[in-house]
């Protein structure tokens, strides 16, 4: 009886945030919308991803251990889950491994990055049919370490490549590097000696009116790049833009283009792929308490995202920058012809997910201890606070945030059914 009783109120509340969230919020539209639960509606960990608010709603007031006080936030990816860890060149020209994505990026407890991510990895690993338990551990005992570490000040600037991974991540490191060629070949094509982008089913052609607002507001693009990478203007010259479709789970709905520009200067000769995507309010904005670096700096969410991808990742993306267009804001990056994330096909066994999960807990300490005061965002080393907080409990932190992942990981599922029948009554209605 109490089962039902308690799938119904938890459907009701699911009901009540995504409603606010996907409408209020994100604005969108019923075929967005569709769109998003039908992708949310594949598995558990499909709908862990696509419903972070729903994380925040129900963790962001729980007092948690280890912690490091309100006082020593740290700034936090956000949305941090097994498959938000991908392959893409870096600004040197190094293809690596590293965290790709910072839209939800904003300063919080690390602890919601870590228990986000512990919670993701229970969900990959049952439904991969490995021992979920080991899996969290591994990621917790070798963020610790990674973090203590990183507190004395070492291996801060480490990257991930194809010399120093094995196994899943080597090999997506090796397929990625086969990709350059063929990714400019299959998105362009050259009509009367000039390269334009190549109709797709996910890529089609920019109105003239979002072309002309796009090229109008380049040069506030231009103004935010950061000097160190700039190269000269004719560099930028925009060739082509066209609408990318197909985001996603959390993207589903927002704006996004690619952008052809010429590229060539005394160090190129080729064309070069943007990507301009449109940049809301971090979802751990709506339920952590505001800090002053969103209200001064930072209040452009474009220069959110672009201000955390450059304290977290080693060696920034030169093309990294952002604009406002008719109110909106959007940032813009290189589109890597090498991306590539690990999945469930690439897992062959559980050493390969064992090594691939130590390899993201050192990147996730790493971009904890890289966006504070050595990347000029906070006063203070979020690394050594952190390190603190766990202090000589490092089996107890790991034992909490594998009994936390557990019980929310079955939450998830318990909600993933809840989300379904709840489709099933929206569908009748609409």
């Amino acid at each position: 009886m109490f089962t039902s009783v308690k799938q119904q109120i938890r459907r009701e509340t699911i009901a009540t945030v995504l409603d606010y969230y996907d409408t209020s919020v994100r604005h969108l539209s019923e075929e967005a919308r569709r769109e998003k639960y039908e992708k949310m509606s594949a598995s558990p960990f499909s709908f862990f991803r696509g419903s972070s608010h729903l994380f925040y709603y129900d963790f962001a007031k729980v007092p948690l251990a280890f912690d490091t006080g309100e006082k020593h936030p740290t700034f936090i990816q956000g949305d941090l889950h097994f498959e938000n860890f991908g392959v893409f060149e870096d600004g040197a020209g190094t293809i690596i491994y590293d965290v790709n994505d910072f839209d939800e990026a904003y300063i919080g407890s690390y602890l919601f990055d870590v228990l986000r991510m512990a919670i993701s990895v229970n969900l990959f690993a049952a439904e991969s049919g490995f021992d979920a338990t080991k899996a969290i551990e591994t990621y917790a005992e070798a963020y610790a370490r990674a973090i203590a570490r990183y507190a004395k000040g070492e291996d801060e600037d480490v990257q991930f490549t194809k010399a120093n991974t094995s196994k899943a991540i080597r090999k997506v490191i090796k397929k990625a590097e086969q990709k350059k060629d063929a990714f400019m070949a299959e998105r362009t094509e050259v009509r009367d000696e000039e390269r334009y982008f190549a109709t797709s089913e996910d890529l089609i052609p920019v109105s003239p009116s979002m072309s002309e607002k796009i090229k109008s507001a380049w040069p506030d693009y231009l103004s935010s790049l950061s000097e160190t990478h700039r190269h000269h203007a004719d560099h930028y010259e925009v060739k082509d833009i066209a609408i990318k479709l197909e985001s996603g789970t959390a993207s589903i709905g927002l704006e996004r283009y690619y952008i052809l520009i010429e590229g060539a200067d005394a160090e190129h000769d080729e064309d070069v792929i943007l990507e301009m995507k449109q940049a809301q309010s971090a979802v751990p904005s709506l339920f952590l308490p505001t800090h002053s670096l969103f209200e001064d700096g930072l209040s452009h969410q474009g220069a959110r995202v672009t201000a955390a991808q450059r304290a977290m990742v080693h060696s920034r993306d030169p093309y990294l920058g952002y604009l406002t267009i008719d109110g909106n804001a959007y940032y813009v990056r290189q589109r890597s012809p090498y991306k590539r994330k690990v999945k469930a096909k690439h897992i062959k066994n559980e050493d390969s997910l064992i090594e691939t999960l130590k390899v993201q807990a050192e990147i996730t300490a790493k971009m904890h201890a890289r966006a504070d005061a050595d990347a000029n965002v906070l006063d203070y080393e979020a690394s050594e606070h952190i390190a603190a907080a766990i202090g000589d409990a490092r089996a107890l932190f790991v034992r909490q945030l594998s009994r936390w992942a557990k019980f929310y990981a079955t939450q998830v599922r318990f909600d993933h059914e809840a989300f379904q029948s709840w489709l099933d009554e929206r569908e009748k209605q609409t």
